[in-house]
């Protein structure tokens, strides 16, 4: 999230889970350009699903009332776990839609944290 404010297309698409078919590069700059002024001000995240392996998690961007949806999921790599943001999203429209289950407020279905 902190990547998408800094407006660092490269660091932000480092996060991007490498076992996907993805294109975290496009989809890195669709989130910066979607979120980027959102991302500078409050923010509050809730998380969906166990959390173990996979979660969703739903960003609300306060100052911009705008709402993004992203899955991070746990990626074994030697000896080491570590969480990766699947990153699938090279459409500009497609990384700004919300799919229909993401509440409009946050709140609604889950717990909330602001960030």
């Amino acid at each position: 999230m902190w990547q998408i404010a800094d407006g660092n297309a490269r660091e932000l698409a480092r996060l991007a889970d490498d076992h996907e078919m993805s294109a975290p590069e496009k989809t890195a700059a669709n989130w910066i350009t979607a979120f980027g002024k959102g991302a500078s001000g409050k923010v509050t995240a809730e998380f969906y699903d166990e959390g173990s392996v996979r979660q969703a998690v739903v960003l609300y961007f306060h100052g911009t009332e705008q709402i993004k949806h992203i899955n991070v999921r746990v990626v074994s790599g030697g000896n080491k776990e570590k969480w990766r943001v699947v990153m699938t999203e090279p459409d500009p429209a497609q990384a700004r839609t919300a799919p229909p289950w993401v509440p409009k407020k946050p709140g609604e279905l889950g717990s909330k944290t602001p960030l």
